[in-house]
């Protein structure tokens, strides 16, 4: 018997309908349910735990919602090395593999053990900061330094190995794992990677010169991002797009591969580049037809 930990985005389940239909395909084969207090009390689902107390026990987490989801459950579930299942209800759903719509058949193949188990390298994080104590944290897809809120060019000095590479001037810099290729670094210029590969990117953000470019180094070196004594201003580091921490002038951020990894749940062997021409082609040529169709009601044609 088999005992699912349910994660929900009730921002994109606000009727539970979803959730409500994973919990009861879970019963239906014979499987037990575990939520937190919230969406216990919300929707009556599973037996409620309180905290991390909800993966005790728990034999494979679903969490439900987009990647930022995803993401979310990743940093909760890491150290406890249990599998996640993504179900999509966002948009584009690199990590949330499984469809709204096929949720029975996902929960099917977990109690029939026809899935397979996919390990993500993880990045660890360090940020220093004058006078103050170390700033650790750990994720899955970035480690993204930005300028602040003031519209200042950022003076990011990156070392690999304590060799210096570049300063890079603009908006800041993104240090990523392969998992993390396709999100914010892909939309900075930076090169898609295979997931299951090991190694680190480093990509500027809106370098203010000419020959910038992504560069890729070995998983197990370490990689120092130093934000220039000159910058008198405030710049943000935050991984996986989630809390932000402060950094101004002299402070550093050392990021690394992690001792621990993310373990995906694959229900599929659809290769990795199949999957990235319909996320990527298919979505654009999606929104190119509601744009089509959007200048159409406004000039009243078909």
């Amino acid at each position: 018997m088999k005992t699912i930990g349910i994660i929900t985005n009730i921002d994109r389940d606000p009727d539970f309908q979803y959730t409500m239909r994973l919990a009861d395909s879970v019963k239906k084969h014979g499987g037990n349910v575990r939520t937190d207090a919230e969406l216990h009390a919300s929707a009556g689902i599973g037996e409620p735990f309180s905290g991390d107390d909800i993966f005790d026990g728990c034999d494979i987490i679903v969490c439900l919602g987009g990647d930022g989801t995803f993401l979310k459950a990743a940093k909760r579930v890491y150290s406890k090395g249990l599998p996640i299942l993504g179900i999509n209800l966002g948009n584009l759903g690199f990590l949330t593999e499984v469809d709204r719509n096929d949720i029975d058949f996902a929960i099917e193949q977990l109690f029939n053990n026809n899935y397979s188990i996919e390990e993500r390298m993880m990045l660890e994080a360090v940020i220093h900061r004058k006078k103050e104590a170390p700033i650790y944290d750990i994720a899955l897809n970035d480690a993204v330094i930005t300028r602040g809120a003031i519209s200042r060019i950022v003076h990011v000095k990156t070392y690999v190995n304590d060799v210096f590479v570049d300063s890079f001037p603009g908006d800041g810099l993104i240090i990523s794992s392969p998992t993390g290729s396709t999100a914010y670094s892909l939309s900075a210029g930076g090169p898609i990677v295979e997931p299951d590969t090991n190694l680190l990117l480093i990509t500027p953000i809106c370098p203010h010169i000419l020959y910038s470019r992504s560069f890729v180094t070995k998983a197990d070196s370490v990689v120092k991002a130093v934000i220039d004594e000159d910058f008198k201003h405030n710049a943000i580091v935050a991984l996986d797009g989630q809390e932000g921490h402060d950094i101004r002038g002299g402070d550093m951020v050392e990021v690394k591969r992690s001792p621990y990894t993310t373990k995906l749940v694959k229900l599929n062997s659809r290769n990795f580049f199949n999957i990235l021409r319909t996320k990527i082609y298919y979505r654009g040529e999606n929104l190119k037809k509601d744009e089509i169709q959007q200048a159409c009601k406004n000039t009243g044609t078909d």
